[in-house]
């Protein structure tokens, strides 16, 4: 099984191979390399398509007494070295932002395209965090099942089936720490920084994500000239599975519109 290693620890990953540009799909909080099962055999046609577990996550357990979410970055970066990997696309989705806003601004030069996804990649600045902390006073508590949060109420009425697909795709996890949404929230970037890489990223929002409010996802976007923004009715905090047709069609056009020559 493909293993990655590094002072320790092993991360899963699969890679489809192909002589395209590559891409890396990075999950969020409630998924792993699974969670890419509608994208992968679609983008797979024209990009080499690479899944990860990411630390903590799936086949990919942190190391006792390791540095969890501050390495996500750092994992990135080293699978892509591990594959001989020069650039590369990062697709993400909530937690994913986080990955990729830390190795692309400790890396920029690697990458010649981001789509941040239901994610902000905590990307602030004073003018972010307030208006994170008022969209954040304005919303009902959290459900205690992450997963729960993580899919929109027109999709879950109307796919049961592939809402029990979801869970337990997230089912699969280990419990995270108990202090593991805190250690994330730590890792801020300023949103400036990222800006000032100038690698083209899209901003997918849609109006039912009750995590990274749609209204977050545009004022970052208007705080990172060049990029691009795409808001999508009828979704949740995970609209690569609520919605794969649109997602799909648009990350496709985005990834399409900046493709290395």
């Amino acid at each position: 099984m493909p293993f990655m290693e590094k002072n320790g620890f092993r991360l899963y990953y699969e890679d489809t191979g192909g002589d395209g540009p590559a891409v890396l799909f990075l999950h969020g909080a409630g998924g792993n390399h699974l969670s890419w099962w509608q994208q992968v055999p679609v983008f797979a046609e024209a990009y080499r398509c690479v899944t990860a577990d990411q630390r903590g996550f799936g086949q990919s357990p942190d190391v006792a007494g390791g540095p969890g979410p501050a390495a996500l970055a750092s994992d990135a970066i080293a699978l892509l070295d591990h594959l001989g990997i020069t650039r590369a696309a990062l697709v993400t989705q909530s937690m994913g932002g986080w990955t990729a806003a830390g190795a692309v601004t400790q890396a920029p030069k690697r990458f010649w395209a981001i789509v941040m996804a239901n994610t902000v990649g905590n990307l602030s600045n004073p003018e972010i965090a307030a208006l994170r902390q008022q969209l954040a006073a304005a919303s009902p508590p959290r459900p205690p099942i992450l997963w729960h949060a993580a899919l929109g109420p027109t999709f879950r009425k109307a796919q049961p089936a592939l809402s029990f697909l979801y869970a337990q795709i997230a089912g699969l996890n280990v419990p995270l720490p108990a202090d593991f949404r805190d250690q994330l929230g730590r890792l801020t970037t300023p949103a400036e920084q990222y800006a000032a890489t100038h690698v083209p990223t899209l901003f997918l929002t849609s109006d039912e994500d009750g995590l990274i409010w749609p209204e977050l996802s545009e004022k970052v976007h208007r705080h990172v000239p060049g990029s691009r923004l795409v808001r999508v009715e009828a979704a949740g905090h995970s609209t690569y599975f609520e919605r794969p047709d649109v997602w799909n069609r648009e990350v496709a056009a985005f990834l399409e519109a900046h493709r290395p020559s």
